[in-house]
């Protein structure tokens, strides 16, 4: 790293060129009780947009999981996964945040968008 930070590798943006991927992190972050409560009151201001743009009815996170043809049992495994993984993260002496989870269980179950 020089100065002025001249050097550093700048951030990664996780969404660029990827909007619906925020969505579907919110949508994760919900299912593990960890989504703000200003991001969840936002999202459902926006939901009758999402309406429009997808072309369907429902909540925000309705129509994710629509979009993502996600099973209906989706939210509880997800909260499952995340109970299990903290159990792991603690057995094993380490933190997992609700980023760090969203990130893996996305990379691993969904892919690159």
């Amino acid at each position: 790293m020089g100065l002025f930070g001249f050097g550093k590798k700048p951030p990664v943006d996780r969404y660029a060129a990827k909007p619906f991927l925020r969505l579907i992190d919110c949508f994760v972050l919900k299912c593990i009780g960890e989504l703000d409560a200003s991001q969840e009151s936002l999202l459902q201001q926006m939901a009758p947009k999402f309406q429009e743009t997808f072309g369907i009815s429902g909540t925000w996170d309705e129509i994710v999981s629509t979009q993502m043809n996600f099973p209906p049992e989706i939210e509880t495994a997800i909260r499952n996964l995340w109970d299990k993984n903290q159990v792991i993260a603690m057995e094993n002496g380490v933190t997992l945040t609700p980023k760090q989870f969203v990130e893996m269980f996305v990379r691993d179950n969904i892919g690159d968008m």
